[in-house]
């Protein structure tokens, strides 16, 4: 098992456009917008692999059957992250690596299904009327420094540096004069594409607010010709309807470990 070093970034990109489900931060990652790290079976010719955040997220990529590099990648964990790190979120791209984790990790991981989406233009209809009580507003750094949510342990823990996010980063809010209750941000973003975290506020929902900042935040991303991205557990039923909604459809399944 090899450590690329950043400039070799670049040798991972066709693996990882080879799956729809490649999540938004592995791109962010091989495109240098967050501090990440990536690791390959083969220095020259890799085919199988996985890069992590500095937060303690994964994703494996390529070939699932090399198993020289399944078992070093074994031990990282074994050696390296097993009750040494609080975090270990794996995300996969194919049955294959399904069954390598359901096989050598059940004894330290709990498995979830998740809910991958593609953005059709043609089923985006931006339509909306705001009350006049509300102000829709970009994120700045003032912005985020009222927010609840997307505060700034979030920025830490998935931006690395708030001025990482407000350099890379897309957002917008609601304000109910001076509290925001309803936000939509980029939860990472690789360059091309970012990925939406909606929060509405529990006493403002059930008013459309969510949607109307989501379709916001497309507005911004179809603008800057970056492709919108919608991704959640499979059992969230509100987060499908308001999916569809904002022009998400074409739902894939995949599987996502996290530590027990």
């Amino acid at each position: 098992m090899y450590r690329l070093v950043p400039k070799d970034y670049g040798k991972i990109h066709n693996i990882l456009e080879e799956s729809f489900k490649t999540p938004t931060f592995a791109f962010a990652i091989a495109n240098h917008i967050i501090q990440g790290s990536i690791y390959i079976n083969d220095i020259v010719n890799p085919s199988s692999g996985f890069l992590r955040t500095a937060s303690g997220i994964y994703h494996v990529f390529g070939k699932a059957n090399d198993l020289v590099f399944n078992k070093d990648f074994y031990s990282y964990f074994i050696e390296k992250i097993y009750r040494k790190e609080n975090r270990f979120t794996v995300f996969t791209p194919s049955t294959e690596w399904e069954s390598f984790f359901d096989d050598v990790f059940k004894p330290y991981v709990q498995k979830m299904r998740r809910s991958k989406y593609r953005f059709v233009s043609s089923a985006f209809h931006p339509k909306y009327k705001l009350s006049n009580s509300y102000n829709l507003k970009t994120f700045t750094p003032n912005t985020l420094r009222k927010s609840d949510n997307f505060n700034e342990s979030y920025i830490l823990e998935y931006w690395g540096t708030e001025d990482n996010f407000n350099k890379n980063g897309l957002g917008v809010c609601i304000m109910d004069r001076k509290n925001i209750v309803a936000e939509c941000i980029s939860i990472f973003h690789s360059g091309k594409t970012a990925e939406i975290d909606i929060i509405t506020n529990p006493n403002y929902r059930g008013k459309g607010l969510g949607t109307i900042v989501g379709q916001e935040f497309i507005k911004q991303c179809l603008v800057k010709n970056v492709l919108p991205a919608w991704d959640c557990d499979i059992n969230n039923e509100s987060s499908k309807v308001l999916a569809h909604k904002l022009g998400f459809s074409n739902e894939e399944h995949y599987a996502l470990y996290v530590l027990k």
